[in-house]
């Protein structure tokens, strides 16, 4: 009877259980910097002796002083809503509350969600489900090619409101950011909560925050045409970056190229247009890219959807350049770059169809014509 009980006693109180860890970051190599399987810390890029790779940007770390307060009461904050909970949750505005923790409704790890695309989604059907706009929707996924054609598990970038996701840059200030957009203002972002900003001249490089009921910028108007140029064109350039005719955009952003596959201002739908311009790399290897530029590394990203792998580089006087579908990004946030300095390899990153380099130029954060100001 003793050792029925003692049985009995184990098996509803064992002596130990074992804790639940965080999913580890896949081992991967950058500029020959070898990776290894690590517990998910910082899941935001920041310069340092190795990186992680971000698969997603709603899976940013929570602060070490917050995270222990996310339970609340007996409610697991990995575990999904009661249906009584789920009722009150919908009822307060907050969308999808049924499908996230409670401990997440309280206190919002991320301003953003994200969602794969199931057979049969639209856009307008996916925006109707979240409760944000199919402008907002489709402002926050840029290779969303076809508004209302979507691939079955393409990844998602939904906000909780109508507005923009903005990752901070190196240097960046809420002032700075709001700068690059329309209809927005520095008290709106401050005091959207989930933004979590105590010090709007004090950003963390690398975090998220959301511009609640903000707009691209329009492109700006064309400029004067830039110098004529007897520089080679791309493809005909061979392996190394040639001069690109001088100015403020000094060189080619890669060696060679089979030709232009999508032009700037190709009309994507919703009144949207193609922001930058796509060289086609079918048949190259992952080719060394380049800036284009004297200026200063503001944004590495590395995701696994959308631009996948990219960099943007603050060429001065509000002018940027952005090189996306990267395989290795050999920069960090805060580097010095001259003109045909080396920033990395091209790759397939992201959501994309074939080898190619998506590049941008944009003046105050509106996208002009790279054709304008390089020899294409």
């Amino acid at each position: 009877m003793l050792s029925f009980g003692a049985v009995l006693g184990a098996a509803r109180f064992p002596a130990s259980s074992e804790a639940s860890t965080l999913s580890s970051i896949p081992a991967f190599s950058l500029s020959g910097v070898a990776g290894s399987n690590q517990a998910r810390t910082a899941t935001y890029f920041q310069p340092g002796s190795s990186t992680q790779t971000l698969g997603s940007v709603a899976a940013i770390a929570v602060r070490a002083d917050v995270a222990g307060q996310r339970a609340v009461g007996g409610v697991s904050p990995t575990s999904s809503l009661s249906s009584g909970v789920t009722v009150a949750a919908a009822s307060s505005g907050e969308v999808g509350a049924g499908l996230k923790p409670l401990a997440e409704i309280i206190d919002p790890r991320s301003p953003i969600v994200e969602y794969r695309t199931q057979a049969g989604d639209t856009i307008s059907g996916v925006a109707g489900k979240f409760g944000v706009t199919v402008q907002t929707l489709l402002d926050n996924n840029k290779t969303v090619t076809n508004a209302n054609l979507i691939p079955r598990d393409m990844v998602l970038v939904i906000p909780r409101k109508d507005g923009i996701l903005h990752k901070v840059g190196y240097g960046e200030t809420v002032d700075a950011i709001v700068a690059q957009y329309d209809n927005i203002t520095s008290s709106t972002v401050v005091d959207y909560k989930p933004n979590g900003i105590a010090d709007p001249s004090d950003l963390r490089d690398g975090q998220y925050v959301l511009l609640v009921g903000a707009t691209p910028k329009p492109p700006p108007p064309p400029p004067p045409p830039p110098p004529a140029s007897s520089s080679p064109s791309g493809p005909s350039a061979g392996g190394n970056a040639p001069s690109a005719g001088g100015g403020r955009f000094s060189s080619f952003p890669i060696g060679a190229w089979n030709g232009v596959s999508d032009e700037f201002g190709t009309f994507r739908g919703e009144g949207r247009i193609h922001e930058g311009i796509d060289l086609d790399l079918f048949a190259y290897g992952p080719s060394p890219l380049f800036s284009v530029c004297n200026g200063t590394v503001t944004t590495v990203e590395y995701l696994t959807y959308s631009y996948g792998y990219y960099v943007v580089i603050d060429c001065g006087d509000g002018w940027t350049t952005l090189h996306a579908h990267m395989s290795e990004i050999h920069v960090s946030p805060g580097q010095r770059v001259s003109a045909g300095g080396m920033l990395g390899l091209s790759g397939l990153t992201g959501y994309t169809t074939g080898h190619h380099l998506h590049f941008e130029i944009r003046y105050f954060g509106g996208p002009v014509n790279p054709r304008l100001y390089i020899g294409f």
